[in-house]
């Protein structure tokens, strides 16, 4: 027995494990979960601690997995090779000396058997030393990187000095392509963009990870940075604010009316804001003074606060700081002339972030009102960034906020009611105005295939209802001689069937007989010219319930 060629054997076996610890080595430490992590290291594993370790110096667990694979690839080729061929060239070189023993036929064995030789060795490498290790450590990335996160870290201690040097011959590599600024401040291997973590939160969504309203959240925040206060606030054509003369009994009327919890006070127009009225600060007031009356008196500029005023451009995230750092919780927007645009609240900010709220003293002024799964009825004051998620439907961009603006935009003009614009999968129809703002617009998708579908199988099954209704409405009940039949029924039943048949007046017949129901004279006789031989009087002393049946009459007809 050759124990030297199974130590051999046995230490290709051990080279191909070695490959695929460091493969797997640097997948797991790369697809681990840093939240995951940090995590376990709060509680106390020296693992977890080691591997954030390896996550703050990436170049750590890099260095010695590529060494490490480099050098076990090349020790495996080396080592393989040459004990596979030592192995089968006996057998192959006999199996081609049936075809002769000379020199190049006994060559031409040696180097089939090479090749079987590389074939096997490379099939080895490739599926037990790369493709599973790389798939279990991905799938188990946290488990696969707290085993091996003390080995990497001592190996990295190990080979110091030779990575060392590998590292400043890669810079310099670096440097003489240009790129020295890479080797010296690379950039961050684990950080990500807000598209990237948008990109996150969609995949989770849709495989069921996370809440589809925690998501909804977790993309406002990432919005704030993109949306400004003209985004979000409300316009200036629905602030209702109170003129610098008034009283605070106009504020308390006006509160009556429009419950808001300020009111913007002005000089002239709402392009002249000089303060603004806090309802909560009013009406303490007016709950601590010993004469009340007194107060409501005042003019409203002795109770009124300073305004806060902010561009229109300003972002959503920045507004937010300052509303916390100041302890406010409105602001006007202006525009670039320096006029008033509307006003934002710090509720309008948080509405971006979790949704639209609206508690029960707040008038719903947007709403989208679906009519059927092709058609909406819109307010035109929504804004097209609401619309996108809730319609499904991409909307083109442009210099405008609200869906009126769209509009207005589209037909370069002031819009008129039954004005449609029409969009790349739908169409806007302005349906209400009020003044120059549009207040009701009509949402309709353009008919496709499957709708034209929906909507032919609604009908015919429509047609199908009342086909069956008409039917049963058709057949009527029947008695025997002895069973009577009402007045409706008979009606109904002479109409359908002889539209010659005449019916005695309501009035008459009721004077005969309530529940009795007389044909007309001759038909009666073509029935049995003993049936109608008396009078009507004597007939109701001899049954009143008897009566006739009109069919075998119009039979004989």
């Amino acid at each position: 027995m050759d124990w030297i060629l199974i130590g051999k054997l046995f230490l290709i076996l051990f080279l191909i494990v070695g490959n695929a610890f460091f493969v797997g080595s640097e997948i797991a430490l790369t697809s681990a979960r840093r939240s995951r992590i940090k995590q376990l290291a709060s509680t106390g594993n020296k693992s977890a601690k080691i591997v954030q370790i390896l996550h703050n110096e990436p170049e750590r667990f890099y260095s010695v997995t590529q060494i490490g694979i480099t050098l076990v690839s090349l020790a495996l080729g080396a080592i393989g090779m040459v004990t596979l061929t030592q192995i089968m060239d006996p057998g192959i070189v006999a199996a081609f000396g049936m075809l002769g023993h000379s020199e190049e036929i006994v060559g031409w064995a040696q180097t089939f058997s090479y090749i079987i030789a590389f074939i096997i060795i490379s099939f080895l490498h490739v599926v037990a030393g790369e493709l599973a290790p790389k798939v279990l450590a991905f799938h188990k990335a946290e488990a696969v990187s707290l085993a091996v996160a003390r080995i990497i870290n001592g190996m990295h201690a190990l080979m110091r000095p030779l990575i060392w040097v590998m590292n400043h011959a890669s810079n310099g590599l670096l440097r003489a392509f240009g790129q020295g600024d890479l080797a010296e401040h690379g950039e961050g291997h684990f950080s990500m963009t807000g598209e990237e973590i948008r990109t996150i939160l969609s995949a989770s969504e849709q495989e069921g990870a996370l809440d589809p309203q925690l998501t909804m959240m977790l993309r406002g925040v990432f919005d704030l940075d993109d949306h400004t206060a003209r985004d979000a606030m409300i316009p200036r054509t629905e602030v209702d604010g109170v003129p610098h003369t008034a009283t605070v009994a106009d504020v308390l009327s006006l509160f009556k009316e429009e419950l808001r919890e300020r009111y913007p006070v002005y000089e002239t127009s709402l392009d002249n804001i000089i303060g603004v009225v806090s309802m909560k600060e009013l009406l303490s007031r007016m709950a601590m003074a010993e004469n009340p009356e007194k107060i409501i008196l005042l003019p409203v500029s002795e109770v009124m606060m300073q305004a806060y005023f902010v561009p229109d451009t300003m972002r959503l995230s920045t507004l937010l700081k300052d509303f916390t750092s100041n302890r406010r919780q409105l602001a006007i927007v202006l525009d670039e002339y320096g006029g008033t645009e509307g006003l934002i609240t710090l509720e309008d900010i948080l509405e971006e972030i979790v949704g639209d709220y609206e508690d029960e003293f707040t008038p719903r002024h947007r709403h989208i009102k679906m009519e059927d799964k092709q058609h909406f009825i819109i307010n035109g004051g929504v804004r097209v960034t609401e619309l996108e998620p809730k319609l499904n439907f991409p909307f083109p961009t442009g210099d405008y906020v609200t869906l009126g603006g769209l509009i207005h935009h589209s037909l370069s003009r002031i819009a008129t009611v039954d004005d449609v614009v029409k969009l790349e999968g739908a169409d806007l129809t302005v349906l209400e105005m009020d003044n120059h703002r549009i207040t009701k617009v009509l949402f309709q998708f353009h008919a496709t295939e499957e709708s034209l579908e929906e909507e032919q199988d609604i009908v015919e099954a429509g047609k199908t209802n009342h086909s069956a209704v008409s039917s049963s409405a058709v057949k009527i009940p029947k008695t025997d001689e002895a069973g009577p039949i009402t007045q409706a029924q008979t009606e109904m039943e002479k109409k359908e069937q002889d539209p010659k048949a005449i019916s005695e007046p309501v009035e008459e017949k009721k004077e005969q007989d309530p529940k009795a129901i007389s044909e007309p004279v001759e038909e009666k006789k073509e029935q049995d010219p003993k049936a109608i031989s008396e009078p009507v009087e004597e007939k109701k002393e001899q049954d009143p319930k008897a009566i006739s049946e009109p069919e075998p009459a119009k039979g004989k007809k």
